[in-house]
């Protein structure tokens, strides 16, 4: 079986195509499922790679003790500072 072949394809205009395949629910929720793991395991893998990271280990720690010693600042001025909104 050719999947090209039970793709249908409806024109939106001249130069955009929306191409659509049907699929059994059951299938498309087995789909987002191990989508959710993927997610998961991208997440734990990020976890573990930065708790081995040396460099980013130290500008935490140096992060929690400027926290700890009251050297915060406010949302509104860390925007401005990196010029955001």
């Amino acid at each position: 079986m050719n999947i090209d072949e039970k793709i249908k394809r409806y024109p939106l205009d001249e130069e955009t195509t929306i191409d659509t395949l049907t699929v059994p629910i059951s299938l498309l929720e087995k789909m987002s499922e191990a989508a959710e793991l993927v997610s998961e395991i991208q997440d734990e893998l990020e976890d573990y790679l930065l708790s081995q990271d040396a460099d980013f280990l130290k500008r935490m720690r140096q992060a929690r003790a400027h926290h700890r010693q009251g050297e915060t600042r406010s949302l509104d001025a860390l925007k401005q500072e990196l010029c955001i909104e």
